[in-house]
């Protein structure tokens, strides 16, 4: 029975979903412990904020809870294969998105470190995450629409041909 309910084509968004719904509050948490440098410490003009951009890599990795969809990748059923791709690929934007972010928000200092205006980005990151939550929850709505006309895929007498 419990093989039988593991197996269920919507487990993988909901993976997604609730990882978003515990990861974003705990990559937060583990964003307020970053360590925070005045902009003329950097010899920077501006910014109060500023954290190096690898410390900001390490406070993110809650989101690595999202690559567990692809899990039920693995499944025998097929359409819950087909779901543990889609919500993988879901997983991995979420992962993919702020990594992307901060790369390109980060501004080269000596030699080699990388430092990111914590106080600009942090609203952009957070909405961010809204954004890719919601992008789930759509994907999820999107494939329960196919997934649940499959079982009824047989012609309809209006499309018939005569």
């Amino acid at each position: 029975m419990l093989q039988d309910y593991v197996h269920k084509w919507w487990l993988p968004f909901a993976w997604i979903t609730l990882s978003s719904v515990v990861g974003v509050p705990l990559a937060m948490y583990f964003e307020h412990g970053m360590t925070m440098l005045h902009g003329n410490a950097l010899q920077l003009a501006y910014g109060s904020a500023w954290v190096q951009r690898t410390e900001l890599y390490g406070a993110l990795w809650p989101y690595l809870l999202n690559l567990a969809a692809f899990g039920w990748f693995f499944s025998h059923d097929g359409t819950t294969r087909w779901a543990a791709f889609w919500a993988g690929l879901v997983g991995f934007a979420r992962i993919a998105a702020p990594v992307a972010l901060i790369t390109m928000s980060s501004v080269p200092i000596g030699a080699g470190q990388h430092y990111v205006d914590w106080h600009a980005l942090r609203f952009v990151l957070w909405f961010q995450d809204f954004e890719m939550l919601i992008l789930g929850v759509v994907v999820w709505g999107a494939f329960s629409r196919f997934a649940g006309s499959g079982a009824a895929a047989g012609a309809h007498g209006s499309y018939a041909e005569a």
